[in-house]
């Protein structure tokens, strides 16, 4: 009698073991998911970033090439 009551506890905790196994990685797999989404993300933004600088420095070399033939007008013009 008390052997068969310590095997139902046993088996009790051992379902309750494979429950929470069964929930440790589900969680485990969503935050996998959400990492690789995160991941993508960053590297999208990343190449954002990249594309910005590219076109803050065209439009920087465009402007000091306007600013230099405002000068050279200027200077034909006095």
């Amino acid at each position: 009698m008390v052997w068969q009551a310590n095997l139902k506890d046993a088996q009790l905790e051992l379902e309750s073991e494979r429950t929470l196994r069964e929930e440790v990685a589900g969680s485990a797999k969503e935050l996998e998911k959400k990492y690789k989404s995160l991941e993508a993300d960053l590297l999208h933004a990343q190449q954002d970033l990249l594309s910005s600088e590219r076109a803050r420095k065209d439009l920087q070399a465009e402007k000091e090439e306007i600013a230099d033939e405002m000068q050279t007008a200027n200077r034909l013009c006095l």
